[in-house]
């Protein structure tokens, strides 16, 4: 993949400001500690309109999948202040705390890497003396350049000249950053380092001498985020590279989330690889997996990465939509906090509902899949996979439980059809896979629900992927098939049962017409029971009969028109405290509603 940059920063605009598109910004914050939350955008700063750099390729086609909107164009060049100081707007209107630039430290490409970072640091500057705070800078350091600088051959880091390399493109970057605009966490600059791919070997000594001579010249020591293909070292985090592709990451206190990607433009790829932006769904979903994870340091893939469509940057093509949904994305997740609830809760389904208890992942041993049973979005480990999965993994959020003894009530709805059984593996105190006694179908044909009592649970992150607890089909003892929908974990008993929504069949609307869905819930306790729309479009809204009843109302207008279907997620809860819910999520087409005149023969 092509390089990106993050944007990590803290807060951004003074009070009152707004951005150069009239956009609310939010006051300056404290520089972050570790554990506040910070977010971060790949910035990619190669391109040139004035020579073409990056714009076309050698070929003479277009080099871009995305595109800058035209009104950018004029001055879109690194070699511009006026260009990074309508990004730095543009991120703080996205809520971005901390641009990442990409980093080249290699001496063919200090023409762009050094002179576009020293704008940078300009346009930081003016928008300073101006009143505002933009989004400090981090380094995103490419590994690439690492490679190219050896003449060619990946470098090995454990000598003296392979330290030298490695610790002097990141001296370099922060001397040319003056230190009152770095992004910081506990005083300590931010560097996200690309994949070790472009290395022949390393090991801990690389990264512990670049401290010692960063702590020598600068008074401090980086604060290193490694790719996760860096292995067998320590650094202060890591994370995945690739998400905007295979989808959202969380590794310890880091996610990683990216809107899609399409390399159809890039040249030299002749089988270019595609991931579906669905219309802004498949990032919603990453940011719903962040919201409900421990993450407080996530970064975005990417900001402006054209040429693979990672961007969510205003571009020709979706306009100030990425902008918009992304600081509606970031303030939902900065307003998430598991420490003081009770309990958390997950919704197995196509889309997964998560509240502080998501799958841990859906690969490897641990695939899964989602089928309609008895009326519910039934999930059940895919057994089609080489070797085949028996397991769903789920992990816990940090805030609620980690590393702790604790006394927990895991509480599993499941399909009660046949004679088999299945078990649930929890990381314990007395080790990572502690098996809670077995559950055993009675095949009374309907779902069920079973809740253990765990007095020694310790959610230290210790299973497969860093995963909690698991979810096991038992196939390969009574070759049968189980399904499992919600789970929840409780700090207390539970002394109340969740509703049950009976979600209804993807609909068709027409444009210019409403359409009115049934909606019903019952709730095995008997409490009264509230309906809302969780997640949605603006042409649709629920309207509660206060009896379990109610009617999903779809009005939509020509203006909502758009090429995917549009996922709405309805909740049915109850009265109680903390209140209990079911979550049923839907997709909506829209359809033209054709008016035919009379035919009239003449």
């Amino acid at each position: 993949m092509k390089k990106v940059m993050f944007a990590l920063s803290v807060a951004a605009l003074a009070l009152g400001m707004t951005s150069a598109r009239g956009e609310p910004v939010p006051p300056a914050a404290p520089s972050p500690t570790a554990g506040d939350k910070v977010v971060a955008a790949y910035y990619f700063y190669w391109y040139d309109i004035y020579t073409n750099l990056h714009f076309v390729d050698p070929d003479g086609s277009d080099a871009l999948t995305d595109h800058p909107p035209d009104a950018y164009l004029s001055n879109y060049s690194y070699k511009e202040v006026a260009w990074h100081r309508r990004e730095l707007l543009d991120m703080m209107a996205a809520r971005i705390d901390v641009v990442l630039p990409v980093y080249w430290g290699s001496s063919r490409e200090l023409y762009w890497s050094r002179t576009g970072l020293q704008k940078l640091v300009a346009a930081e500057q003016e928008l300073i003396a101006g009143g505002y705070s933009p989004p400090k800078i981090g380094m995103f350091y490419d590994t690439t350049a690492l490679r190219d600088q050896n003449g060619g051959v990946p470098p090995d880091l454990t000598t003296p000249a392979g330290k030298a390399l490695f610790y002097g493109m990141m001296a370099d970057f922060f001397a040319l950053v003056p230190q009152n605009l770095w992004a910081m966490i506990d005083g300590r600059p931010i560097v996200f380092l690309y994949t070790a791919g472009f290395v022949a070997a390393y090991n801990q000594s690389t990264f512990d001498d670049a401290a010692q001579q960063f702590q020598a010249r600068f008074g401090t020591t980086p604060y290193i985020v490694r790719e996760v293909s860096w292995t067998g070292v320590n650094t202060d985090g890591a994370y995945q590279w690739g998400v905007a592709l295979y989808g959202p990451a969380v590794i310890g206190h880091v996610g990683s989330v990216g809107p899609g990607y399409d390399e159809t433009a890039v040249y030299g790829r002749p089988d270019p690889r595609v991931r579906d932006r669905q219309c802004g769904d498949f990032y919603e979903e990453g940011w719903d997996a962040i919201a409900s994870s421990a993450a407080t340091l996530v970064s975005i893939e990417t900001w402006n990465e054209f040429h693979e469509g990672t961007d969510i940057a205003a571009s020709r093509e979706y306009g100030r939509t990425y902008i918009t949904a992304t600081a509606r994305h970031i303030e939902r997740w900065r307003a998430s906090d598991y420490s003081q609830a009770n309990a958390v809760w997950l919704d197995l389904g196509r889309y997964p509902y998560a509240r502080g208890l998501r799958p841990a992942f859906n690969y490897a041993d641990g695939a899964w899949l989602v089928t309609p049973v008895a009326g519910r979005e039934a999930a059940y480990p895919d057994r089609t996979t080489d070797p085949p999965s028996y397991y769903i993994y789920l992990e816990v959020n940090d805030a609620f439980i980690r590393a702790t003894p604790s006394e927990v009530w895991v509480t599993v709805e499941y399909y009660d059809g046949g004679d088999d059984g299945w078990l649930l593996e929890y990381d314990g105190v007395n080790g990572p896979y502690t098996l809670a006694p077995p559950v055993q179908l009675q095949d009374t044909g309907r779902w069920r629900r079973h809740t253990f009592h765990l007095t020694d649970a310790y959610f230290g992150g210790r299973q497969n992927v860093g995963a909690d607890l698991r979810l096991a089909d038992h196939f390969w003892a009574d070759g049968r098939t189980n399904y499992f929908g919600r789970v929840w974990i409780a700090r207390s008993a539970p002394a109340n049962q969740a509703p049950d929504l009976l979600a209804p069949a993807d609909a068709v609307a027409l444009v210019g017409r409403v359409t009115e869905i049934p909606l019903s819930a019952a709730d095995p306790d008997g409490d009264p029971i509230a309906l809302t729309l969780d997640q949605g479009p603006g042409f649709a809204s629920v309207i509660d009969r206060g009896d379990g009843t109610g009617v999903l109302r779809l009005a939509p207008a020509g203006s909502d028109v758009q090429p995917c279907a549009y996922r709405l997620r309805l909740l049915a809860s109850d009265t109680r405290d903390p209140a209990l819910a079911d979550a049923a999520t839907i997709r909506v087409t829209l359809g033209q509603y054709a008016v035919f005149l009379p035919l009239v023969r003449r």
